[in-house]
């Protein structure tokens, strides 16, 4: 009888374990599949060749050459951004559509409050930063002035108004003139442009009086002597342009802004899935060729952790709002 006993609790055992396996391969694809097992898309909402298509071309290089998959870069550009970022929000939640976007991702919800077809905090997470750099406040070498003050003293005058380009509403170059006029309460006007390049040859000539640049649109003007850089907006100077003075340097106090992209998943990728794809982002951008391909612009590759970067751009979304709506801009 204890054989008996014996045998039909090892028979009910071998029963328990062979269920317990049945369900961990029923659950693998959420639990323990390796990412990525088929080809990644990651759309950019941008146009090609700026320094978000750059980035996102190569860490997906870099993704891919770690993890032996395909990594497709597309771009969606159009509607500030929406046209990309609506079509990855509608995208199954897998890990296997991703999305690089860049500072209008934490404006838009206020820009177009209850016109967009998602909503940024409900409909995304964050996988983390990818690139990120402080703008250059740049004014075409016709111009007279040398220092932000020269320029900040000329807004509130009456002679000749100043007027700063921008790649198109809600952008950064854009939010940062606005910034820059709510602090120092002087009326700057806002020249919007259709992105890219377009702006150039106003600064340039002096049709418009300057602009908030990215160092790698900027970098080039400056060594032909076509710009005149006056401040750069971070925290710290730009290391290739190291005589030019921070904004808090030049006398505007708590001035603090930083052009990012960061890659981002639709809500409801299951965490398993999401850990691998943010520990796979971070292990391509901790590569040591990816930033020197970037450092000379003075662009850093990579940051915070995952939780950090989701903060950072809840922080960043509040920021940006409340300017949005101090200032009185509508996206309409």
């Amino acid at each position: 009888m204890p054989t008996l006993i014996a045998s039909s609790r090892l028979r009910a055992a071998c029963a328990n374990l062979a269920g317990a396996f049945a369900l961990l391969a029923a659950a693998g694809p959420a639990l323990g599949q390796a990412w990525p097992e088929r080809p990644v898309r990651v759309v950019v909402p941008y146009a090609p060749g700026g320094i978000a298509d750059i980035a996102a071309r190569a860490t997906a290089q870099k993704l891919a050459q770690n993890t032996g998959q395909s990594f497709i870069v597309e771009n969606k550009p159009g509607a500030d951004t929406r046209i990309g970022t609506e079509f990855v929000s509608r995208a199954e939640p897998d890990g296997y559509t991703l999305l690089l976007a860049g500072g209008g991702f934490a404006v838009n919800n206020a820009l177009f409050p209850g016109k967009l077809p998602y909503d940024t905090a409900r409909d995304f997470q964050p996988v983390g930063l990818v690139v990120s750099n402080p703008l250059l406040l740049v004014v075409g070498s016709v111009q007279p002035y040398k220092s932000v003050q020269e320029l900040l003293q000329a807004a509130r005058g009456k002679d000749k108004p100043v007027t700063l380009a921008s790649g198109g509403k809600g952008t950064l170059s854009h939010m940062s003139m606005e910034l820059l006029a709510s602090m120092e309460d002087v009326p700057i006007t806002h020249v919007p442009y259709r992105g890219g390049s377009a702006h150039t040859a106003d600064v340039v000539s002096g049709v418009v009086t300057g602009i908030f640049e990215n160092p790698s649109s900027a970098l080039p003007m400056v060594k032909a002597g076509k710009y005149r850089p006056l401040a750069v907006t971070g925290a710290q100077r730009n290391p290739a342009l190291p005589d030019v003075p921070t904004m808090q340097e030049s006398g505007v106090d708590g001035f603090d802004v930083v052009n990012w992209f960061g890659l981002f998943m639709p809500a409801g990728v299951p965490a398993p899935v999401a850990g691998q794809v943010a520990a796979q982002l971070a292990k391509a951008l901790s590569a040591q060729d990816l930033k020197d391909r970037f450092a000379g612009e003075g662009v850093s590759v990579g940051g915070p952790s995952q939780a950090e970067f989701g903060k950072f751009v809840a922080d960043e979304t509040v920021k940006w709002g409340e300017i949005v709506r101090s200032r009185g801009i509508s996206g309409n």
